[in-house]
């Protein structure tokens, strides 16, 4: 199998008292290649996006078009992260919502209009996952998951399926990722694997060096699905 390639986005600073953000250090820190294992595991190549990305709504929804058309035809996936404030166990975000980012402001002290998922987003439907299998994706990751050795960063961390991604930036940049895929394929849903090949990864809000090297390594497993399933 062809070298599996995919880009991985973090976020910066949020709020005072989340002076680092640990999902853009993940990134960070993950490796550049992973080689192939066996003919079924291809080699893969991880591309952190450089920059942490701005808590901010008008940042996003300006820069994911251009991602995506900067690194066309170059990778096969994305995955992007943020951290969950409150939560201990890794999530594997299955939607993105269209609507309903009316509670909280961003950095700037904004947030879209009520109207925005209808305008901007009209040829959306509300609710988007992406093409890849989810399923078989969140089945592999938990397998690789608890064959982390004991005693080695994340060997029992809990990895988890969700429904939920917050109604926030996290949520929102997964839904722009989604439906820019979308309209590039003419596939807002359904679709081969290639339609909207886009993953949300919610990481708890620890940053210190312990476990930005337990999400790292959870982070680098979730890849190995990915890769391995496509």
């Amino acid at each position: 199998r062809k070298k599996f390639t995919i880009l991985v986005t973090g976020f910066g600073p949020f709020q005072d008292k989340f002076p680092v953000n640990p999902s853009f250090e993940i990134t960070q820190r993950l490796p550049e290649c992973l080689p192939a294992t066996s003919q079924k595991h291809p080699a893969i190549r991880i591309i952190p996006y450089p920059k942490a990305i701005r808590v901010a709504f008008e940042t996003v929804r300006q820069l994911v078009p251009l991602l995506h058309n900067d690194y066309a035809g170059t990778i096969d996936a994305v995955l992007h992260i943020g951290m969950a404030s409150g939560r201990k166990h890794y999530c594997l975000e299955r939607y993105a919502h269209r609507d309903g980012y009316v509670k909280n402001r961003d950095l700037d002290g904004k947030m879209p209009s009520a109207d925005e998922g209808r305008t901007i987003f009209g040829d959306c439907p509300p609710k988007m996952t992406t093409s890849l299998d989810y399923d078989d994706i969140l089945l592999k990751w938990q397998s690789n998951v608890l064959g982390i050795p004991e005693g080695t960063p994340g060997c029992d961390a809990e990895v988890k399926e969700s429904h939920d991604a917050g109604h926030y930036l996290c949520d929102y940049i997964y839904f722009n990722s989604l439906a820019h895929t979308g309209r590039c394929s003419g596939k807002m849903q359904g679709g081969d694997i290639t339609a909207r090949p886009v993953l949300f990864l919610h990481v708890p809000a620890e940053s210190n060096g312990d476990m930005l090297e337990r999400g790292t390594t959870i982070t680098t497993e979730l890849i190995r699905a990915i890769a391995d399933s496509f």
